[in-house]
């Protein structure tokens, strides 16, 4: 969708008055600038093109997906800082959950594909806000960064304001500062490069630029290792979800006493959440990873079509035979995989009905591939993998 430029005063009214609004929802995050195809969906199912305009309130685990023309702004009061801006880049896909534990209250964001810029105000006390984007997770500081990233696993943090934590999936930990960059190497281990920072755009431009062209010729690495992946998850996914979607009834019940402000019984959520628990601890244990090979799965797909990384693959399956299925099942696997963080929204909310707790204290982006050794890393140049 393209956005018609508008005053700034009734923008700046409308953005006010949506935050009222979002604030007696009991929501915390709006759009306040758009442009190009943005998409968004929210328990399965897409907002209408309409809806979707300056002024727009965003749920926890809504997905936001931007096409090869989007750019989204988003304000968001979490319960970590009062203020977090982020600036959505084209081809970006992501989604965030908070969550309280032991005293402490985390926002992690998953990001997807793609990049994503941020402005977090001073985090409160006892308080963590965290990205997790292929093998790392991003501990943010209070800080000003963009956070880049390739399919092929690569990964660019660049500040300019505060300190940015980037972690491996070993725990080994480096540092983005003003002046100082991290990327990625073959090892999935970052190394921090000095870069001024009146030169930080310029070398994030660079940077994507080589990546994307090592990622071009070395296109059959990522093929194959992410063919084994799907191979292996989507008949788990899919397992999961038809389990779920048997239990719908439970999902559906509970929404629409979270839409008319019914208070169940004790009893009733024990009852409920112990009816689904078995499926949702199937669904948490494969979503994560499915849901981050889905999104390379694109675009590697959109690769193999423009003649990159043509080749014999590892599994039973020609990549012709592997991407029909892919695109075949798009749609409906991408339907499939937002009602499955539906399902885990309610679930939360059921939780928080028996702890009598207005955060969840669990989360679905705790430990998504710590250790699992799933998710590759950058390739060097033109060298096996």
């Amino acid at each position: 969708m393209k956005v018609k430029v508008k005053t700034i005063i009734l923008k700046l009214i409308f953005i006010t008055m949506s935050a009222y609004l979002a604030a007696q929802a009991g929501t915390d995050a709006i759009i306040t600038y758009i442009e190009g195809t943005v998409d968004i969906t929210r328990d399965g199912q897409y907002i209408e093109i309409g809806d979707i305009d300056i002024g727009t309130v965003l749920e926890n685990y809504d997905m936001i997906e931007t096409g090869v023309d989007g750019y989204v702004e988003i304000d968001i009061s979490t319960p970590v800082s009062r203020a977090v801006t982020i600036k959505v880049m084209e081809e970006t896909s992501f989604y965030y959950d908070t969550k309280k534990v032991q005293g402490s209250t985390k926002t992690s964001f998953q990001l997807l594909a793609g990049s994503m810029g941020m402005k977090v105000q001073k985090l409160y006390n006892d308080s963590e806000l965290e990205i997790n984007v292929n093998n790392s997770v991003m501990g943010v500081r209070g800080t000003e960064f963009t956070i880049s990233s390739l399919v092929d696993g690569s990964t660019l943090v660049t500040t300019t304001e505060g300190k940015v934590s980037c972690k491996n999936d070993t725990g080994k930990e480096w540092f983005s500062t003003p002046g100082v960059v991290c990327e990625t190497d073959r090892n999935n281990n970052y190394r921090e490069i000095s870069v001024p920072v009146d030169k930080v755009n310029e070398y994030r431009k660079d940077w994507y630029t080589e990546r994307l062209n090592i990622l071009k010729s070395n296109a059959l690495i990522s093929i194959r290792h992410y063919a084994k992946l799907y191979n292996q998850f989507y008949p788990r996914f899919d397992r999961s979800w038809q389990s779920l979607e048997r239990k719908d009834e439970v999902f559906t019940r509970w929404n629409r006493y979270l839409k008319s402000g019914i208070n169940p019984s004790l009893s009733e959520a024990v009852l409920s959440k112990q009816s689904v628990s078995a499926e949702i601890m199937e669904l948490r244990s494969v979503l994560p990873i499915f849901q981050h090979t889905f999104y390379v799965m694109k675009v590697l797909g959109d690769l193999h079509r423009k003649g990159y990384g043509e080749g014999a693959l590892d599994i039973n399956m020609t990549q012709r035979q592997l991407f029909n299925h892919y695109f075949n099942n798009y749609e409906e696997t991408r339907g499939r995989l937002t009602r499955s963080l539906y399902y885990f929204r309610i679930y939360l909310e059921i939780g928080k009905r028996i702890t009598n707790s207005d955060y969840n204290s669990e989360g679905l982006l705790d430990s998504i591939t710590s250790g699992s050794n799933m998710l590759m890393g950058p390739p060097a140049p033109n060298s096996p993998f």
